[in-house]
């Protein structure tokens, strides 16, 4: 059998996803580069219409779909190997998935009857997420969806908490600083210290969480026109399930005195059942591979936030490397954990494969489990 080409292998596709540049909203160079690199692995492969890259393989009405995401947060980490760690922008959030993805995908055998897809989703970045939500509007529901996000290569993701975007504007008449009046930045202070007693009585006590309903001032701003003053709080609340984002909404501009509020959603939490058919197929990929599973839920959002609910099958999220570099000047992956998350992702595919043509990992089972949960 003739050696495959470098940037076919494993770590050949991910250092060349990391090495083009993909900060949201400026993707097309990289997605071009995967797909022309998923046909020459097998895959057919194209570009869809909110410019996701897209890959298949296999035959047949049951899909397992792999969607991760090839869009980064700004910052330009040079890409270069040191002792085993690749360091650049979007190694482990979320090319590092995302290319393991590809290779896993590549590599398993897959029986008559079932097909593989991969999606490099573009925009997951932002508010909103364009890509997954195109794919909510356009992609027929596959009979089960992981997520291309950083779990650590024996951990495996069942939910994440929801996202809400505010930007809280006061507005006053510029008085004299000598003056009794009170400022507007005092009045937005004042108003963020109330916001933060609040949610101090929502969680009674408990530290920050899964379980809990945060928020995160993200901007402060001030500024006037000789004439009016104003003062603008950006702030990102984290939604744990339950707490829906109309209440919060509601319950905020109750209180919010003369703030004026401006909110951008992004995704209400999400979890699956950990008795989803996908979790065995990983748990058991990762004890072959001398590990010990971890199931954990996380303090941020993914595309699962969107896809779960709109497609209603079982759902996870895998990925390796350690989300602790994300969005981070230090991003890196262990390429020793890229490949463990290879091995682990060909054989889980392999087993969910089988379990799907015996009739064990169908989308109804799977929808069963989320109505449990729910």
């Amino acid at each position: 059998m003739a050696d495959i080409p470098t940037a076919l292998t494993p770590l050949g596709l991910l250092e060349g996803l990391v090495s083009i540049p993909s900060v949201s909203g400026d993707e097309a160079a990289a997605v071009s580069w995967l797909c022309g690199h998923m046909d020459a692995l097998g895959f057919s492969a194209s570009i869809d219409g909110a410019g996701n890259a897209v890959g298949a393989r296999g035959n047949g009405g049951s899909e397992l779909l792999l969607l991760g995401h090839i869009d980064t947060v700004s910052g330009d980490i040079p890409v270069r190997i040191e002792d085993g760690i690749l360091h650049g922008r979007g190694a482990v959030d979320a090319k590092g998935p995302l290319a393991a993805f590809v290779a896993a995908a590549a590599r398993a055998t897959l029986p008559d009857g079932v097909r593989v897809t991969v999606i490099g989703a573009v925009g997951e970045e932002t508010f909103g997420s364009p890509g997954a939500t195109w794919l909510c509007q356009h992609y027929p529901a596959p009979d089960a969806v992981i997520i291309g996000e950083p779990s650590g290569w024996d951990g495996i993701v069942l939910g994440y908490k929801g996202s809400l975007g505010m930007t809280a504007t006061i507005r006053r008449p510029l008085t004299h600083s000598a003056g009794p009046e009170m400022t507007a930045p005092e009045a937005a202070f004042r108003f963020w210290l109330r916001l933060t007693a609040w949610l101090a009585g929502q969680n009674n006590g408990a530290a920050p969480g899964f379980e809990t309903l945060d928020a995160t001032l993200r901007g402060i701003d001030s500024g006037h026109d000789g004439l009016y003053e104003w003062a603008t709080l950006q702030a990102t609340f984290r939604l744990p399930p339950g707490v829906d984002s109309a209440w919060l909404r509601e319950q905020v501009t109750a209180f919010s005195g003369e703030a004026q509020l401006e909110w951008q959603h992004n995704a209400e939490a999400y979890r699956t059942d950990k008795r989803s058919p996908l979790v065995a197929p990983f748990m058991g990929a990762i004890r072959a591979a001398g590990g010990t599973p971890r199931l954990k839920v996380k303090t941020g959002t993914s595309d699962m936030n969107l896809v779960g609910p709109a497609w209603n099958c079982p759902a996870i999220a895998y990925g390796p490397g350690d989300a602790r570099f994300d969005h981070t000047p230090n991003e890196q992956i262990t390429l020793a954990e890229f490949e463990l998350g290879v091995d682990v992702l060909a054989r889980a595919i392999e087993t969910w494969a089988a379990m799907q043509r015996s009739g064990r990992g169908t989308r109804d089972a799977g929808r069963e489990l989320q109505e449990r949960a729910a």
